[in-house]
């Protein structure tokens, strides 16, 4: 295993001030390297670039949204952290990214923390997850009861950052309603990993290429927008509507499951 910051550490710090520059610059290298997780030269660059916000990691910003939305309702309480936590496990994430995880989390609710520029330029860079994002927030909002007006403002500026359409924001925006007033059972949580791959019409084992040609033909087929151009009902658009989050819920769990990107 090699650890690059340690390695760049020990040669610069030596190179600058001898044997305990070299020392001092192996320990700070090594610290970042078990901050960012890094084994290899190669993760170098791409973790440089989310640092800088030029590659946002859905995680990062996740989590930073997350914070800024639990911070929203004036202070953050156990049943916010314990959200969070949750969500690391549905994301499966291990001990150095969920260390990641919660500074970010942390940094999202300091106000001076910038949100929007990194949301926008994820949901550039990877346009399926904008639905996903909202969808932990809109979670996040609901912890206590119904969401405070700051929290609102918020979901509904996220919501345009990342493209949704006004009817895709209001279903979202019913769909966690209806949940919270124990109407309706969360869909994230429904069915297992053999339930999510009939709905994708795939097998468990198949090709992740294969589920993705899949899970993007599904999308097309159902997607509101489509429908609302050939003159369907509110009522066909609504269903559609549930039926592009359940598809995009089965497609994340086995994404995560099978570890493809």
């Amino acid at each position: 295993m090699l650890w690059p910051l340690t390695v760049a550490g020990v040669l610069l710090g030596g190179a600058v001030a001898g044997v305990s520059g070299g020392i001092l610059g192996g320990v700070l290298g090594h610290a970042l390297d078990r901050h960012w997780g890094l084994r290899r030269w190669s993760q170098l660059p791409a973790q440089l670039a989310r640092w800088l916000g030029l590659r946002p990691d859905f995680n990062q910003v996740l989590f930073l949204c997350l914070g800024r939305m639990a911070k929203a309702h004036g202070r953050v309480t156990p049943q916010h952290l314990q959200l969070a936590r949750e969500l690391m496990q549905q994301y499966r994430l291990e001990e150095p990214q969920r260390l990641a995880a919660m500074a970010d989390f942390n940094r999202g609710k300091q106000p001076t923390t910038r949100i929007e520029r990194q949301l926008q330029r994820l949901c550039r860079q990877q346009p399926g997850r904008g639905a996903e994002l909202l969808d932990g927030c809109w979670r996040m909002a609901l912890v206590h009861g119904q969401p405070s007006a700051v929290a609102l403002r918020l979901l509904e500026g996220w919501a345009d950052l990342a493209g949704l359409s006004k009817a895709e924001q209001q279903r979202l925006r019913q769909r966690h309603q209806r949940h919270q007033r124990g109407s309706a059972a969360p869909v994230a949580t429904g069915g297992g990993l053999q339930r999510a791959a009939a709905l994708l019409g795939v097998d468990l084992d198949a090709e992740p290429a294969q589920i993705k040609r899949s899970y993007r033909r599904l999308l097309s087929r159902h997607h509101p927008d489509k429908l609302m151009s050939a003159g369907a009902s509110e009522a066909e658009l609504a269903a559609a509507g549930e039926q592009v989050h359940r598809i995009q819920q089965a497609y994340e769990k086995i994404r995560r499951y099978r570890g493809f990107r």
